[in-house]
């Protein structure tokens, strides 16, 4: 595949009160963000509520999407196996129903050292039917992908990048220059999950982002992006403290809750979290819709 760059939305999951996947309101999102400027999808990650979903579900929203992205757009849904034949299965279901790459977690229950994240990315790279981008959020998964396996993973030509949603600029930092140390800076791209830090990380050698906050403000994500990349960093800087208020107006319950509000407060779908997990009461989504009144996003 091409090499990822620029602007990928973490796509939200619309659903009913009951958790069923509302394709209509999928559709309507993707076709809104992708006329305001992402450059790629990655449905099913954290804010997609791919670990939530059962797997028809997810391969249906891998379907609903791939066919309302314009051709050639990534669409790199998310991964969180908890075994290699699990992920390749999963993958091949994946790359059917018209998934691109995968954002792929490591699994989560049992402690990773560095050789087994190499050795676990490195066997499903071997047998998947798309390519890999790594996925780094130890909040989630309580595994931190670390420099050296990613460094030695990028030289497979399996492995597309690594989405860091650590928050942490020395991480990603070196991680970047081991990727660089091992010749492989050119093929692997890394893109931060944090686009409120997307300027510092851009600077230091990311590739872009992909993000929640591109579900309400695609644009202000991409021209922070553009902005970058024309080397107009007080325009950036500007676009980036927007995003960062963004950021805050939708921090409000439980991930990705404030998103799917805003969401829905922009007139698609509604604002319920997969079930057991609670959206944001009414009064809390009257509050969010308030604040990004205010701050001019609605």
């Amino acid at each position: 595949m091409a090499v990822l760059d620029g602007v990928i939305a973490a796509l939200i999951t619309p659903v009913d009160v009951d958790g069923r996947v509302d394709h209509g309101a999928l559709r309507q999102q993707v076709e809104r963000i992708v006329s305001r400027g992402v450059t790629g999808i990655s449905p099913l990650g954290s804010t997609g509520e791919g670990y939530s979903l059962g797997l028809e579900q997810r391969l249906a929203v891998v379907e609903t999407v791939a066919r309302a992205v314009p051709a050639g757009m990534p669409v790199i849904p998310g991964v969180f196996a908890h075994n290699i034949e699990q992920a390749v299965a999963e993958i091949a279901a994946y790359a059917d129903r018209g998934g691109t790459a995968v954002l792929a977690a490591p699994p989560s229950y049992y402690p990773m050292r560095a050789a087994d994240q190499e050795a676990y990315f490195g066997r499903v790279a071997d047998a998947a039917a798309l390519p890999l981008v790594l996925y780094n959020i130890p909040r989630y998964t309580k595994v931190q992908i670390a420099v050296e396996a990613a460094a030695t993973l990028a030289a497979h030509p399996r492995v597309a990048g690594l989405k860091d949603s650590g928050r942490d600029l020395g991480y990603a930092a070196s991680l970047l220059d081991a990727v660089a140390a091992a010749g492989a800076a050119q093929e692997f791209s890394v893109l931060t999950g944090t686009d409120s830090m997307l300027v510092a990380y851009m600077l230091a050698g990311a590739r872009g982002t992909i993000c929640a906050s591109a579900n309400v403000v695609p644009e202000v994500v991409r021209g922070a992006y553009d902005a970058i990349r024309a080397g107009k960093l007080d325009e950036a800087l500007r676009h980036e403290g927007r995003l960062r208020a963004v950021g805050e107006a939708c921090g409000v319950g439980a991930p990705p809750a404030g998103f799917k509000a805003a969401v829905a407060a922009a007139g698609i779908g509604q604002r319920w979290l997969v079930p057991p997990r609670q959206g944001l009461t009414e009064a809390e989504a009257v509050t969010l819709a308030d604040r990004l009144t205010a701050l001019g996003f609605l």
